[in-house]
């Protein structure tokens, strides 16, 4: 199966991918020089399947000549293009975001992962008693989620995810929108973010960027 589903927010072009391809099949949907670069890269097939898996994406998206480059920070680009990419990866699926405009971030994880038991790695104590116990892991996940994404935004400026990326609390929904801050960096302030979030199929996506980037 290929895209499985592709739409904008706020200007934001998203692509999710739907990895059902054998690595043969993903090879004969990207350039050349990106199915030899595979071949020689990856010794494990499932990140073999989802690196050309965005490959594909974002020859389905901008066509055969876009190539993914890396900015000098690492951070993910499409050359010649300019603008902000940002990718992200789960068990069977994969996510492409584009802004032209906008530094954005992007996340995805499956629904029925469970974070309960890592999650006083990166939360604060206590943010979970406010919500009822069936929803917390949904809560924890949604935490995980923006903060990965802000974090493909800011970089490693120093810190961690539990005491220096901070959630605001928010309505579980199956759209919705979370506040994020970034606290306790030296010469960062209290950074403001935005992350909206969205649930289809089995997946939790997750997309954030410095100014309202509206629901998925």
């Amino acid at each position: 199966m290929p895209l499985l589903r592709q739409y904008e927010s706020a200007g934001v072009d998203v692509l999710v991918w739907k990895i059902t391809e054998t690595v043969d099949g993903l090879l004969g949907m990207v350039p050349a020089e990106c199915a030899a670069l595979a071949k020689d890269k990856f010794t494990s097939e499932k990140r073999c399947r989802e690196w050309l898996a965005v490959r594909a994406m974002v020859s389905q998206r901008f066509g055969e000549d876009a190539r993914i480059g890396y900015d000098e920070s690492g951070k993910p680009c499409l050359n010649g293009l300019g603008g902000c990419l940002s990718i992200s990866h789960t068990d069977g699926y994969a996510v492409m975001a584009y802004s032209c405009n906008k530094e954005i971030g992007v996340d995805v994880e499956l629904i029925s992962r469970n974070v309960m038991s890592a999650a006083t790695r990166f939360m604060l104590p206590d943010v979970l008693d406010a919500y009822q116990p069936g929803e917390r892991n949904f809560v924890a996940l949604v935490h995980w989620c923006a903060k990965e994404a802000l974090f493909k935004i800011v970089g490693d400026l120093g810190g961690n995810f539990k005491d220096n990326i901070h959630v605001a609390p928010f309505e579980v929904a199956e759209n919705g929108q979370v506040q994020l801050a970034l606290v306790g960096l030296d010469g960062v302030g209290d950074g403001k973010y935005v992350a909206g979030y969205s649930l289809f199929d089995e997946l939790l996506v997750v997309l954030c960027c410095k100014s309202a980037c509206g629901n998925l």
